[in-house]
């Protein structure tokens, strides 16, 4: 039963996270693009996108550094596939995936029960956040597979004193330090909850202890080196980024106590809509009954593991807290592993008083997924692309196929990181020699530009009247449409 039921989970979990990625998400996201860049040039020649050879950090649109393992991933994938939407997303397809294998490892242990195991990986496989999250580019979910090897190695010890099981968990706990901004709190926090719950029987033997330090601080040697070179790193511009100089302690409480709001867990999600539909909560409606059952018999227990729960449920916000946007779960996505657990116990305490209640749950699980499911790959599209900088794809992909006896191609300097855009199409369709025509332009009063004869231009609706088949010299050629049938791109030529 093992293996088919896992190669289902592996199975169910491609399927849902790795199909229609070249329609949802609607376009490109600006991190999506940047990352994907870094990746490709990583892919082709070893250097990133400002020359650096193999960084441990990565330059991310001038404004941050990236952390590296979800840029290697994508490296590796596109050693192997070509350049496009759907092709960079399929790094976080596989951490989804891996997620819910792990989950089910995890709860195997936990519960001792195959048909645990399985709930429990159904309920994070059908998580509309993590859903979300596995069809994007974006580094948010990929600290979570660490947290889960974590917790499996950490209650494989709890359980049988293994030391080895032991120093694999702080070990994956430093690994997981490379994975996101948050990480470089919550890891630390884990490590010394880890200290805390085996304090007694890791002090017995100085070689334990020793190791279980030597092994978190292993995997942050390179980053040691990094900073003694890029010292900004770590904190100058990571808190001009998110936003952190003006530190108010009331409203970072708020922030974190509005983590747990019920309306944002289960009814609207992420305050985002490039992590959120806003059509479904962060867990789907059952969890709202099930998950705060698992909260209280969990408190009621006296044991270690379920404590540890509850910890890292409650201190999940911690990091997301500091940056101090509310509603935004896309920073806090360490909280799912330690809920849907929770829920899990929920459900197995409630399937021994009420088995009626809690199949029906259970039936609503898969029903309100499909909702949402639909929502996602229908409405969805057309709530969110302006979040998704609108079709910018599209007008840049029309230019190339019209290029041909072009000169120049003018691009709209107005458009956030339009050049970036055209370099990611530009590959994508096998036009890299189209770059050096390139030039940025500001398209305001476009009738007294005067600019070479066979010209092409990229153009945003906020910058022209893209109402006029003629400005001047140049006419209309495309109208690029969105989902919903308004046009926000135009393409002229002269």
């Amino acid at each position: 039963m093992n293996k088919v039921g896992l190669l289902f989970l592996i199975s169910l979990s491609l399927l849902l996270y790795g199909t229609f990625l070249n329609r949802v998400p609607v376009h490109l996201n600006q991190d999506e693009l940047g990352f994907s860049l870094n990746a490709y040039s990583i892919a082709k020649s070893g250097f990133d996108e400002n020359g650096r050879f193999f960084p441990v950090y990565f330059w991310h649109l001038g404004v941050m550094w990236a952390t590296p393992i979800m840029t290697y991933l994508t490296a590796t994938v596109l050693k192997i596939l070509p350049l496009s939407e759907a092709t960079i997303r399929i790094p976080s397809v596989l951490v989804g995936t891996t997620n819910v294998i792990l989950m089910w490892f995890l709860a195997k242990r936990v519960f001792k029960s195959e048909m645990w195991a399985y709930v429990s990986a159904i309920l994070l496989a059908l998580t509309p956040v993590q859903f979300i999250q596995s069809r994007i580019l974006l580094d948010n979910l990929y600290p979570v597979p660490f947290v889960l090897g974590w917790l499996i190695c950490l209650h494989k010890y709890l359980e049988e004193k293994n030391v080895k099981t032991l120093i694999l968990g702080v070990f994956l706990l430093g690994v997981g330090m490379h994975t996101y901004h948050a990480s470089r709190i919550m890891m630390p926090l884990y490590f010394l909850v880890t200290i805390a719950l085996t304090w007694r029987d890791i002090t017995k033997k100085l070689w334990v202890i020793l190791s279980t330090f030597i092994y978190f601080l292993l995997p942050l040697i390179p980053l040691i080196l990094w900073l003694i070179k890029f010292p900004d790193t770590l904190f100058t511009d990571q808190v001009k980024y998110v936003g952190i100089n003006n530190f108010n302690i009331l409203h970072r409480l708020d922030v974190f106590i509005n983590f747990f709001n019920p309306v944002f867990l289960f009814l609207k999600g992420d305050a985002s809509l490039i992590h959120s539909t806003q059509r479904s909560g962060v867990f789907l409606l059952p969890l709202l009954i099930l998950l705060p059952i698992g909260i209280v018999k969990a408190w009621g227990s006296k044991d270690k593991f379920l404590k540890l729960l509850l910890i890292g449920f409650f201190t999940s916000p911690i990091a997301a807290t500091i940056a101090g946007d509310h509603f935004r779960i896309s920073r806090a996505l360490f909280m799912i592993p330690f809920a849907i657990l929770l829920a899990t116990y929920g459900v197995r305490w409630l399937f021994a008083k009420q088995k009626a209640l809690t199949m029906l749950l259970l039936l609503l699980i898969p029903l309100q997924f499909g909702l949402f499911w639909y929502n996602y790959m229908k409405g969805y599209r057309f709530r969110s692309y302006q979040w998704f900088n609108y079709n910018i794809g599209g007008a840049l992909e029309s230019a190339v196929k019209k290029s041909e006896g072009k000169e120049s191609i003018y691009l709209d300097k107005r458009v956030d990181f339009i050049e970036r855009y055209f370099r990611f199409y530009t590959i994508k369709l096998d036009r890299a020699d189209l770059q050096v025509k390139a030039k940025l332009f500001d398209p305001y009063h476009l009738k007294e530009q005067n600019l070479p004869e066979k010209s092409l231009v990229v153009v945003q609706f906020n910058n022209v009247d893209g109402q006029k088949e003629q400005i001047g010299e140049f006419k209309k050629i495309d109208t690029i449409y969105e989902p919903d049938a308004t046009s926000r791109f135009f393409l002229f030529e002269n």
